[in-house]
């Protein structure tokens, strides 16, 4: 035999001073027991450390009775020990989140020879697991969240990831999973609303103003808790201020009224802050976002940024490197690195995000995955390799992005067709589904001039909600500000009339989508075509349903403002039926991710639910007369009974569903727009 028997009998030795190694051995053996059903010759894999090799790296040698893995350091061990799993027992970085089964055999045989580590691209490769609310209503049990965190860890680990931010103010298990994630042999970062890792100031003192100038021996306080709590540790500590929530502080504290003012409180702060890490921590490695204004005060002079911190640019959410939308400003400021800067570079950049406009949360990034690689390349071009902090959201509706960005900070290089065709078939077992993925942005919806502003599923549901409650409110005698972004400062009715444009065109594009992906589930085995259906084919539905439930909406606005009650309580209906279909498909994933829609709280399909059900009814009390049996007795009462009868009805008033159900057999539907 010439090569090495991996089997039941492997043992895995070294490294047990370290928890992160024991974890990935731990990891590594139940791998072996998932995939692997014979015992054969007892041999062994060995952990070694050597300094000559850099940290956070490993190279394997492979010989007939062992495999030897010589790291760097323990996170380097880690790094080999779970590259058995993916070169030899096949289990692919992203497998756990597509629930792909990795088929059983015997043995494993190892060839002689060697292999390394990659030289990775980017130096701190991040998850921010953020928003993820969809975590929150998947499990009830602690056990079973926690399991789901780890799981997380694991896969950045396995995806060549080294550090994470552990999901946003977590007040009652942030710590614990900090600690779990360090045990795990990852680094610890912060993002810019937790300074230090510190808590919020909002929360330890949530009677006083959250200012610095008032409260600095307070801020100070809870910045040396989590100093105290994480010095000396793999941290790369966040500095800077810019106020409670995602918002800046000079929003609450109109003292500064002016960027000079902003720059130089921000400035001082960040030096005070690194002060206090140093006296703990003489090595410690800083970061700084230049995140929405922070970019244009630095861009202008005003920020003052501390030798050797990172400058970590943002994106816009939608896969660009210019300054994000804040509600109607949208000056696309340039955000990308600039080679010629002095110091080190990186970015926060989204595959998930969450504006309450039009951005993707419960469906993967709608912008094409060639244009995102493109973008990331550009990032390395101009100096941006030292951090990559990727906001992953609940993570499972983005498991195709985060297979981009793993071999984007991996080698810097991408090919979308050769990308998506080893991603179908590692996962799905079939390449020919992969231009299902590849085609997926060109069926979403353009609502911008810009290329990238096209329509996540957020779209769908915070302009009708916006556009619901001004109807039912009686204000429709004005534009509705907050939706300049999408139809520009036009009359309600106008703004109604180009929203209904753009829904109208998804409709259409996602049904055609739809069907290429029906027709593509054909090339799967009944497993595979399940877990195909609850990822791809269930967003396209949330796409596609979505768009149905806008366009019919503004066509019952529409008809609401002509009088035509009935005809506007039709649409309504419609409305609704497309979003309970939509939730009816989200309640209806199957396996592991069971409930995993559960709490929808951003895109907020139940909400919209909610609120069509509430206008329909609306429609119903203003137009079905005193007695609300008008529309009853006019289309499905028999006419000699109309004549004779004595009494209002004689059998309970129909419910807006059956009503609704009943009269769109006798009445067709006419567009108002």
């Amino acid at each position: 035999m010439n090569g090495f028997e991996l089997s039941l009998s492997t043992a895995i030795k070294g490294g047990e001073e370290f928890p992160s190694v024991r974890n990935a051995k731990d990891i590594l053996k139940r791998d072996m027991s998932e995939v692997l059903t014979g015992y054969g010759k007892e041999n062994t894999i060995n952990v070694i450390f050597d300094n000559d090799i850099r940290k956070e790296s490993f190279t394997a040698e492979a010989a007939e009775d062992s495999i030897t893995i010589r790291a760097g350091d323990d996170l380097g061990a880690v790094y080999g020990l779970l590259s058995i799993s993916e070169k030899f027992l096949g289990i692919k970085p992203l497998s756990w989140w597509t629930g792909t089964k990795t088929e059983k055999k015997d043995k494993a045989v190892i060839p002689a020879g060697t292999w390394s580590s990659p030289e990775y691209k980017v130096r701190f490769r991040c998850w921010f697991i953020n928003d993820e609310v969809l975590f929150l209503g998947w499990h009830k049990e602690e056990a079973e969240r926690a399991a789901v965190w780890r799981r997380v860890f694991e896969t950045v680990l396995r995806c060549g990831g080294n550090m994470v931010i552990a999901g946003t103010d977590r007040e009652y298990d942030g710590q614990m999973l900090n600690e779990m994630a360090l045990d795990m042999g990852l680094w610890l970062t912060q993002h810019h609303t937790e300074l230090l890792g510190a808590r919020m100031f909002g929360r330890a003192y949530p009677d006083l103003k959250p200012s610095y100038i008032l409260y600095p021996e307070l801020f100070e306080g809870l910045w040396k808790e989590a100093i105290d709590r994480y010095a000396g540790k793999r941290v790369v500590w966040t500095i800077g201020f810019r106020g409670q929530g995602d918002s800046s502080f000079w929003e609450s504290d109109t003292s500064f009224d002016s960027d000079e003012k902003r720059g130089k409180l921000i400035s001082d702060v960040m030096r005070r802050q690194m002060e206090l890490v140093r006296e703990k921590d003489k090595d410690a490695v800083f970061t700084t976002n230049l995140y929405g204004e922070m970019t244009g005060l630095y861009r202008n002079g005003f920020l003052d940024i501390p030798d050797g911190v990172i400058k970590i640019w943002g994106d816009n959410g939608y896969g660009k490197m210019v300054s994000r939308r804040q509600n109607n400003d949208n000056p696309r400021n340039p955000s990308m690195p600039d080679g010629n800067d002095d110091g080190k570079n990186g970015i926060y950049y989204h595959i998930s995000f969450y504006d309450l406009q039009a951005a993707n949360h419960i469906t993967m990034l709608q912008n094409p995955p060639q244009m995102i690689a493109d973008e990331l390349k550009a990032v390395l071009d101009n100096g941006g390799g030292e951090i990559w902090n990727v906001n992953v959201g609940s993570v499972k509706p983005h498991v195709f992005m985060l297979d981009l960005i793993r071999r984007m900070w991996t080698s810097g290089k991408y090919d979308e067709d050769e990308a998506a065709s080893e991603f179908a078939r590692d996962y799905y077992g079939e390449s020919g589904i992969a231009p299902v993925y590849t085609k997926y942005s060109e069926h979403a919806v353009h609502y911008g001039p810009n290329d990238d502003d096209r329509a996540g599923d957020q779209y769908y549901h915070f302009p009708l909600r916006s556009l619901a409650r001004a109807l039912m409110s009686g204000k429709t005698e004005k534009p509705l500000e907050s939706l300049f972004w999408a139809a520009g400062d036009i009359s309600y009715g106008n703004q109604l009339e180009k929203i209904c444009s753009v829904a109208y065109a998804g409709m259409t594009s996602w049904k055609e989508y739809l069907r290429k992906c029906h027709e593509t589930s054909y090339l799967l085995n009944e497993e595979a075509a399940l877990r195909f259906r609850d990822d791809i084919i269930l967003q396209a539905y949330i796409h596609k349903n979505g768009c149905e439930s806008l366009y019919s909406f503004c066509n019952a606005a529409a008809h609401e403002m002509k009088g035509d009650y009935l005809q506007a309580f039709l649409w309504a209906d419609r409305a609704l039926e497309a979003s309970r279909k939509t939730l009816e498909k989200m309640d209806n994933v199957h396996g592991r991710f069971a409930h995993i829609y559960d709490n929808d709280c951003f895109a907020g399909v139940e909400l919209t639910a909610q609120v069509l059900a509430s206008l329909r009814s609306w429609l119903r009390i203003k137009g079905d007369g005193d007695l609300l049996y008008d529309w009853e007795k006019a289309f499905l009462i028999p006419p000699e009974e109309n004549r004779v009868m004595l009494q209002t009805h004689r059998s309970m008033q129909l419910t807006d569903d059956d009503l609704a159900l009943r009269l769109k057999g006798e009445i067709e539907l006419v567009r108002a727009l």
